[in-house]
């Protein structure tokens, strides 16, 4: 390095914050893949649950089908709380409602909102079929939703100094 060059030197973030957590992250890719990989298989047998629960309520209890949906929507935010907890984020050692329980709703919440939101603006701009539209939604939703859950309704309370 030439002696008018000086090293840029980004200073170390404090821990908790999001650049701390972003370049633990990124310094832990095999652990954020695993996590990722669970989170997809979660929402998938989520999707499976909640489908059948809703065919339950609805055609064989011939529930509303809105009351039917949510049930089985309070049902699945449940189960995959719960997974999510236990088995991809472990953000303590036991399950825990009190502390992230309506973290992970509101997100979940905001996500159903926001997912309302852009399919109908979506849908009215092109005139394409809604579920196709949907379809095409679910990756940055599912991406908005393991986020929000990593990053903050599911971090764990502790402080991780390692980075």
């Amino acid at each position: 390095m030439r002696p008018d060059q000086t090293a840029r030197r980004i200073p170390s973030a404090p821990n908790g914050s999001v650049r701390s957590r972003y370049r633990q992250t990124v310094n832990s890719i095999p652990a954020f893949r695993a996590e990722a990989t669970k989170f997809t298989i979660v929402g998938g047998i989520n999707f499976i649950l909640t489908f059948v629960i809703f065919f339950a309520l609805f055609k064989m209890l011939h529930l509303n089908y809105l009351i039917a949906l949510s049930a089985s929507w309070a049902i699945g935010m449940l189960f995959s709380y719960a997974l999510n907890f236990t088995w991809v984020f472990k953000p303590e050692e036991k399950l825990q409602f009190k502390s992230h329980l309506p973290k992970y709703f509101f997100a979940n919440l905001v996500s159903l909102l926001l997912n309302l939101m852009t399919l109908r603006w979506l849908v009215s701009l092109s005139g394409y079929d809604p579920f196709w539209v949907q379809c095409a939604l679910i990756p940055p939703i599912v991406v908005f939703n393991f986020s929000t859950a990593k990053f903050w309704s599911l971090r764990s309370s502790k402080v991780n100094t390692h980075c």
